[in-house]
């Protein structure tokens, strides 16, 4: 779960990191890092270091567990906050899921004709015969 979050931290966009960045300065780059669980140290010098290289170096990282998140890693600072958490991820498959479902019951154009084509498409076209005796 710290790897995803680590990745969702550096796949933000420039806007979003922007605003985080100018969070961090407004708070003497103090950010708090709530988990539902105690990371592991591994776990929260990746997180450190994710935060450090995407936003500020001199960010200074406070770790804190939450049990209310329910599986779930937040980062907030200044009112800004990045968060995924089981209950986030699936909620945004099951939003995917019904975009996909929704798409799908959709005709698009290739696969739908209307009466009249469809029609003309199944009658043969008239041949013209040559009639002997004619030239």
């Amino acid at each position: 779960m710290s790897d995803v979050f680590v990745h969702r931290l550096r796949a933000l966009t420039d806007a979003a990191k922007e605003q985080l960045a100018t969070a961090f300065k407004t708070s003497n780059y103090q950010v708090s890092v709530h988990s539902a669980f105690d990371l592991l140290p591994a776990q929260r010098k990746a997180i450190e270091s994710a935060v450090k290289e995407t936003f500020a170096p001199e960010a200074q990282v406070q770790f804190e567990t939450a049990p209310e998140l329910v599986s779930g890693i937040e980062l907030s600072n200044n009112g800004q906050k990045v968060a995924w958490s089981i209950a986030d991820y699936l909620a945004t498959l099951e939003k995917s899921a019904g975009e996909l479902l929704h798409d799908k019951s959709q005709p698009t154009p290739s696969r739908t004709r209307s009466p009249i084509r469809a029609e003309a498409e199944t009658k043969s076209e008239p041949t013209s015969e040559a009639k002997p005796g004619r030239s």
